[in-house]
């Protein structure tokens, strides 16, 4: 049997390592696939595209309008947790403290917390629903968008919906 003595060997070794950076997500294609997902009430995979259009860039007003409408899951608000409803809230102020969006916001957070705290018989935390419905002015509310939002939105026999719904057709 052969023995090899290696000790005074030296042996040259190169590595090439190429770390090649993954592209950020484009948070406006994630947005787009969040909404395409909403359409087909695929909620948790429109939630998750939501979550990565914030992630990837979190001054898009919108993907916080659309996570808030997301995580109703197609249900009406009265019949939500009380933590499901403030989360969907927090997500709204934070859209409309980003300022970048119509009216529609506005009238979605207010309508969800009519549905839930009047609809529920409960006293409606700070801000009220009217100090929330001041902040829209004539002529700021994209119709086309609110339309697309009642459609989504199951209230059938809450008052505030049924009178939004009548000024608008």
């Amino acid at each position: 049997m052969a023995s090899h003595d290696l000790r005074n060997q030296r042996v040259q070794t190169q590595f090439n390592i190429n770390v090649e950076a993954q592209p950020s997500p484009d948070p406006a294609v994630l947005l787009n696939q969040g909404i395409q997902s909403l359409d087909v009430k695929s909620y948790q995979q429109s939630i998750n595209f939501f979550n990565d259009a914030i992630k990837a860039n979190p001054l898009i007003a919108y993907a916080y309008y659309y996570l808030a409408l997301a995580l109703l899951r197609g249900r009406r608000p009265k019949i939500l947790k009380r933590s499901e409803i403030e989360e969907i809230d927090q997500l709204l102020a934070t859209a409309t403290a980003m300022g970048d969006f119509d009216a529609t916001v506005y009238w979605f957070r207010a309508l969800v917390r009519y549905d839930y705290y009047v609809g529920n018989g409960m006293n409606c935390p700070s801000p009220s629903i009217e100090s929330i419905l001041e902040f829209i002015r004539p002529g700021e509310t994209n119709i086309d968008r609110l339309r697309a939002l009642l459609v989504k939105l199951p209230m059938t026999g809450n008052q505030m919906y049924m009178e939004l719904v009548n000024q608008i057709n």
